[in-house]
Order: C-alpha cells, then sequence, then structure tokens
C-alpha cells in the first residue's frame, strides 16, 4: 500500500466490487490493522454482493497473482486506462463553437491537466452545474436523499443538513450539548448513516454509559454505582447492549489531543456520511499564535470547514459560549457568544444554540436555529430527561416568541 497508496484510487476499477476491496485496504493503511479474507467479506457482503461472489473474486485475484513485486507497475496500468478514458470522456463532451473557442478549450486543458496530476477539477460553467442540478428540484424527494437529525421540528426549519455544511451546536457547559449530539448520532444511525464521532472530553466508558443509558432508559447514576440489577433492569441492560454491539457504523475516536488535518487523514477513507467533533474548543491548533486564542480558534474553524467541504459531508462541531447571556433575564444566548468566537459565525452554515430555559427547572431546554444559510430560523422547546440523557421536542413555545418569527437568517431585511 505504501507503494501504490497515492497512484491508485478505488474508482479508477472497473469493477465496483474490486474498488470497493481495494478501499477497504485504504482504511486498513489509514488505521493501521490487518485485513483478510474474512475481513474483507464481512464487511462488504451485502444484497449487492453476496458472499459466494466477493470470495470467488477474491480467490480469483490471488490465484492470478504470481508475486506482489509487480505491484507499482499493474497499479499504473489501471491508472492509464482509467485516465485514458476520463481524456476521451472529456472531449466527447464538449461541442466545440467558433463564438466560444478560445473558453471551450481552455476548460478542456484544465480538465485535463487536473487528470493528469490526479486532482478533480473544480470549474464548471453554471450552465454545467444547472444541466447536474435540475432534475433533482420540484419532486417527491426520497427519503435517503435527506440527511435528518430525528427531531421533527428542527428538521422541518434545517430541511434536512446538507453536505459540505459545518453545524455549530452551543451551549454553556453542563446545558446538555453532548447528550444531543450523542442522541442525534444514534437517530442517524437508525437509518443506515456512517457516523464519525471525534470525543475530545470523554473517555471510551464515558461515551458508551451515554449511548447505553440513552437506549435502556436506565438512569445514569444507576449504570455508574448500582452494584445489583433491580426489576427489569437486567433485560433492559441487555437489550440495549445488544442494539448497540449492532452499531458498527458508529465509529469512535476518544483523544484529548487532536488537529483537523488529524481528522482529515483518518476519515477520508472511512466513507462517513456525517462528522460529530465534541467538541471545537479542544481541537489543537496547526500552527503557533502566542497566546492569540482567537486567532487559534479562528483556524480551527476554517480548518473544519475546509474538512466538510473536502469530504462533501455535514460535521456537527460542538462549541462552547461564554458567560454574557447569564447576566440576561430570560438566559437566552446569542451566536456573538460563542466562545473564542474566531471566525466561527462567519465559518458555519448552521448554527444552533442551547440554554436552560429555567434555572431551576433544567428539564426544560430552550433551542433555537440562530443562523441557517439554505432554511428557516426558528426557536422550540426541548425537554431533557437528564438520568436517560434523552431530549424530546414538545409543543411549548419559548418565552415571547410569538414576537420572533421564522426569517430566512442571511436577509436582515426579510
Amino acid at each position: 500500500m505504501d507503494k501504490i497508496y497515492q497512484i491508485l484510487q478505488p474508482d479508477m476499477f472497473t469493477s465496483e466490487l474490486l474498488g470497493r476491496v481495494y478501499h477497504e485496504y485504504q482504511r486498513a493503511y489509514d488505521r493501521n490493522y490487518v485485513l483478510n479474507r474474512s475481513v474483507i467479506e464481512q464487511k462488504l457482503r451485502s444484497d449487492n454482493f453476496p458472499s459466494d461472489l466477493i470470495m470467488a473474486e477474491l480467490f480469483e485475484c490471488i490465484n492470478n497473482t504470481e508475486t506482489s513485486a509487480n505491484v507499482v507497475a499493474h497499479a499504473m496500468v489501471v491508472e492509464s486506462d482509467y485516465k485514458a478514458h476520463k481524456a476521451n470522456e472529456i472531449i466527447s463532451m464538449r461541442k466545440f463553437t467558433p463564438s466560444k473557442l478560445k473558453a471551450e478549450i481552455g476548460a478542456v486543458i484544465e480538465a485535463l491537466e487536473a487528470l493528469v496530476v490526479n486532482r478533480r477539477s473544480k470549474s464548471k460553467t453554471l450552465a454545467e452545474i444547472a444541466r447536474e442540478n435540475k432534475s433533482k428540484y420540484f419532486k417527491e424527494k426520497k427519503k435517503e436523499d435527506r440527511i435528518l437529525i430525528g427531531f421533527d421540528k428542527l428538521d422541518n426549519l434545517l430541511g434536512g443538513l446538507t453536505r459540505g455544511d459545518m453545524i455549530v451546536l452551543a451551549a454553556r457547559p453542563a446545558v446538555g450539548k453532548s447528550a444531543l449530539s450523542t442522541q442525534i448520532a444514534r437517530n442517524l444511525s437508525k437509518q443506515g448513516l456512517r457516523i464519525g464521532i471525534y470525543n475530545l472530553e470523554m473517555n471510551d466508558d464515558q461515551i458508551y454509559e451515554r449511548f447505553l443509558v440513552n437506549e435502556s432508559s436506565l438512569s445514569l447514576n444507576r449504570v455508574r454505582n448500582a452494584n445489583y440489577f433491580l426489576g427489569d433492569e437486567e433485560e433492559r441492560f441487555n437489550n440495549a447492549n445488544e442494539e448497540i454491539e449492532k452499531l458498527e457504523n458508529i465509529i469512535v475516536t476518544s483523544d484529548g489531543y487532536k488537529k483537523v488535518s488529524e481528522i482529515m487523514h483518518e476519515s477520508k477513507n472511512m466513507d462517513f456520511d456525517v462528522i460529530i467533533i465534541d467538541y471545537l474548543q479542544l481541537l489543537e491548533p496547526e500552527g503557533t499564535y502566542k497566546g492569540n486564542r482567537t486567532s487559534e480558534v479562528g483556524e480551527i474553524s476554517r480548518k473544519i470547514k475546509q474538512l466538510a467541504k473536502t469530504l462533501n459531508i455535514p460535521v456537527i462541531a460542538l462549541s462552547q459560549l461564554n458567560r454574557a447571556s447569564e447576566g440576561r433575564e430570560n438566559k437566552e444566548p446569542t451566536m456573538s457568544e460563542l466562545r473564542e468566537a474566531g471566525n466561527i459565525e462567519q465559518d458555519a452554515s448552521v448554527i444552533i444554540l442551547m440554554w436552560n430555559l429555567d434555572e431551576n427547572d433544567r428539564s426544560r431546554k430552550g433551542c433555537k436555529i440562530e443562523k441557517n444559510r439554505q432554511g428557516e430560523c426558528g426557536k422550540i422547546v426541548m425537554k431533557f430527561n437528564g438520568d436517560t440523557m434523552r431530549f424530546e421536542e414538545t409543543s411549548e413555545d419559548v418565552k415571547e416568541a410569538s414576537e420572533w418569527k421564522s426569517v430566512n437568517c442571511d436577509n436582515p431585511f426579510s
């Protein structure tokens, strides 16, 4: 893999199955674990790829490979075939006209140069973008086309998560943002999505406890401190673990020291549909800023946005808020209170803020979408069970919400 990693990519294979097999080797190389035929079969087995087909293909590859000494030469043959096919495709898709000849030749040259150096051409005419996307609109959207977080009112405002977006979920400490992100991860996993969780605050045991109490409705205090099961606790505990052990599509990294560039490297071949980072202020900067924490956080924010754009997936980044809202009577925060804000307000496509509606009753949380580039803003009330770490939307109105209308947040005059 170290010899061909930069040469060969999965989409260069004419066989989808063999491209998927190679992709599994890329993942194993990135994360430093060993693959064998049984593991590959287990990871790829599906309706499209039954076990007997996978094993037959693997045996044929093994039997037809006399030595690995020529692996680089073989990889370059596959690469050349792929590039020849793509080059013919680039040229054949263009219809040259005298009036636009210079621009059309320039676009072809740019695309071919990108192909030569193994990068994707980013330039497209607006007409090309329109032709690629027009069929997606004014039709019943398929469920799998939308990434829903599993809370109806929030999903209606958000319209689902958009690929390439940075979503910030912010609150003061102990309000419940980590618990909400855990429930969102579980909701996303039920849709068959692949979730990457980078938790810089908790260890594996604590993350497991969050999922366990959320799944079983057992009290977190009971899980941590009880020596014996009572009533139906054992059945609920076992059933919850049975469900959690099926969650092969949630991949957790608990590391107190992590840079966004490391997350990028670890994630590029993981096929994540969503990444959750808990939380932004604990990420390490790439450079040294000599005590300028605002610049540090600004750089981290830009890198997270770049991560979302490069992988073309939503990245949910949890964030702390400063103390400014605590001086208000209603405790309601604004996005200007994002702690060590840097460029977070500008980089985020969506900003969701949470707070305690009543300091004497922490079971009721205000939740508002304060920024939403592609949808509406709005406020809702959520009920939170601290024992089981579960949120539930309610029909209540946030105080004074009748004076606050859903608006397009990027238009101050709407």
